[in-house]
């Protein structure tokens, strides 16, 4: 009954205050504390729209809208030239390069993307979604003593990261080790 009501307080202090009033750093405090996948899931629904758009004024807010377009319709020579076109007129909006370490990715410039995940991470070193790229990028080049590093380092930044625990443990197999 006690740790049920420490999990309702919890949930209702972590997610009670709006999105726009709290920080990144402070939803990404919270979740690298999250108490359960519930709230680690809502806290970062909460994060990607603030990296997203960062400054809901900005006038890079509409590129990065047709960026996203392109990548659902898997346009990604649209798509990467759209956020090459946004990172050299905004070079510290974080997500821009996140995006377009996505797309470059999906295209198989695995060099490329691995360039943009690290300018990602000089610019948020507890962006999730980057580390979680990294540790596929490792994956696909058969690094996987690196990708299982970054794998580990995602879940100290997000407990109940899917991707972390989908691939520690193929990770470790490979690696012939046991997930302790």
């Amino acid at each position: 009954m006690f740790k049920w009501f420490w999990k309702i307080l919890c949930v209702v202090l972590c997610l009670g205050a709006p999105a726009h009033a709290q920080n990144v750093d402070d939803l990404l405090d919270q979740l690298q504390q999250a108490p359960t996948p519930e709230v680690a899931n809502a806290l970062v629904a909460e994060i990607w729209p603030l990296w997203l758009y960062p400054d809901a004024n900005s006038d890079q807010r509409p590129k990065m809208e047709q960026a996203l377009r392109a990548m659902d319709r898997n346009n990604f020579a649209k798509a990467d030239r759209l956020l090459t076109d946004i990172i050299t007129a905004a070079p510290d909006y974080t997500e821009a390069w996140n995006k377009r370490a996505t797309i470059r990715f999906l295209a198989g410039d695995f060099v490329g993307s691995e360039a943009d995940i690290f300018e990602t991470l000089q610019r948020e070193p507890r962006h999730f979604g980057a580390i979680s790229g990294l540790g596929l990028i490792n994956m696909h080049l058969n690094e996987y003593e690196k990708a299982l590093n970054a794998f580990k380092h995602l879940r100290t930044l997000h407990p109940y990261s899917r991707d972390a625990d989908e691939f520690i443990p193929i990770l470790n197999d490979l690696l012939g080790r046991q997930d302790l």
